[in-house]
């Protein structure tokens, strides 16, 4: 395992600490006093392509060009840091009459229709008779999160037994080690983060169905719990990965795992559990590494719970699920680090001006003692403007500096 990165910095003619926005990310992340607020907006693969005059269609299914567009995306809107999502490789064919997209096989078949619209997911018809879906496939279920079928992939316990757990061996074998490398250099002083996807509800989502796994957590609780189980073995062994590779900040989803959709009884039942041994396990094998979580929707009921997972920072503290940036940092103190807090719709809806504004507030409320990022409630929309992004950046300048352990 590596050790834990070594921070530096430099000062400027007139004394003050200077950082590379890499410093700044992971001292705000660790609960310190960086020079300024990092900002960090999420920005998926659909928003980058567009940002940087890409065809998404000729990124996808490229996981190489997939990272290449995530940090030029993020140089481009003058991010803090840039999220690194492993791409599975899909070869994709294009039925301009349809002006739909579609996952093929090897011999050229369709493995299902590709959703250019939202998530960029294949959609599956019978997964049964899909080999691209093999529960002991360690492939698709390492990138299971990019399929979607109306039909479970997991329909038993039998099902869920069966489920492979990918090794980090996995990963390196599949060329993400190399590809993350050079996405690495080629962000330079750019935070990096890796991503370890799911372990509990949104993962529960993806392998039972949207309706099936709200109706298993009631009818089917002992599946919901075999699956969730897996999802934090694969969750761990993706996050040693990136540890090996040199990745010092994790991200946690678990998009589907909040209280505008599940109760406060429920998360303690199946989520809480879960994100704690996650954290204690990533802890357990790199005690330096930072984690976050990603889940959007209301967590202010639950927010000491998130505090006791042993989570390093919260986020994204979407207040489209009805709270603030302030509010998430009176509910938790100082007791940890705090990441989001502008609404997604801004970055579609107001001005550059109106935006940097938001922010601002978001950096008064819950930045005041440090350990905070300016970012997004969730992912940015596809239709933002490369300047409503650049705003965000400027609101941490000129809102988000600090001065002897205060905002200027």
């Amino acid at each position: 395992m590596p050790e834990a990165e070594t921070e530096t910095e430099t000062e400027t003619e007139t004394g003050e600490v200077s950082m590379t926005s890499a410093e700044r990310l992971k001292t705000a992340i660790s609960g310190g006093f960086p020079d300024r607020v990092p900002s960090f907006p999420k920005i998926f693969i659909d928003l980058a392509a567009k940002i940087t005059d890409r065809n998404v269609q000729t990124v996808l299914g490229n996981p190489e060009k997939v990272l290449n567009v995530l940090v030029e995306a993020g140089k481009k809107a003058r991010s803090d840091a840039v999220r690194l999502f492993h791409f599975p490789e899909r070869r994709l064919r294009e039925d301009k009459d349809k002006e739909s997209v579609y996952e093929i096989d090897a011999e050229g078949d369709p493995v299902g229709k590709i959703d250019m619209d939202g998530g960029l997911m294949t959609h599956v018809a019978n997964p049964g008779n899909s080999s691209a879906c093999s529960l002991t496939d360690p492939r698709f279920i390492a990138f299971s999160h990019f399929y979607a079928s109306s039909l479970p992939f997991v329909r038993d316990m039998d099902d869920a037994k069966q489920m492979i757990i990918p090794g980090k061996q996995f990963y390196r074998d599949y060329g993400c080690q190399e590809r993350q490398d050079a996405a690495v250099r080629a962000a330079g002083d750019l935070g990096t983060v890796g991503d370890c996807s799911s372990p509990t509800m949104s993962f529960l989502a993806v392998m039972r169905g949207m309706n099936n796994a709200m109706l298993d957590l009631y009818d089917n609780p002992e599946l919901a719990h075999a699956i969730m189980e897996k999802g934090v073995q694969i969750a761990a062994e993706r996050g040693k990965f990136l540890i090996d590779s040199g990745i010092g900040i994790l991200r946690i989803n678990d998009s589907v795992g909040n209280i505008s959709v599940i109760s406060p009884m429920q998360w303690r039942e199946f989520v809480f559990p879960r994100l704690r041994d996650l954290c204690t396990e990533l802890h357990r094998y790199q005690p330096g590494v930072l984690l976050y979580c990603h889940i959007c929707g209301n967590t202010l009921p639950i927010a000491e719970d998130l505090v006791e997972t042993g989570l390093d920072c919260i986020a994204p503290l979407d207040p489209l699920g009805g709270f603030s940036a302030a509010d998430m940092r009176n509910r938790v103190g100082n007791a940890v680090a705090l990441m989001g807090g502008v609404n997604t719709m801004s970055f579609v809806q107001k001005t550059p001006e109106e935006l940097e504004i938001e922010a601002a507030a978001c950096i008064i409320g819950a930045g005041q003692n440090g350990g905070f990022i300016v970012g997004s409630g969730c992912a940015v929309p596809r239709g933002a403007s490369l300047d409503n992004l650049q705003a965000l950046s400027s609101a941490s300048i000129n809102y988000g500096t600090y001065k002897e352990g205060r905002l200027v």
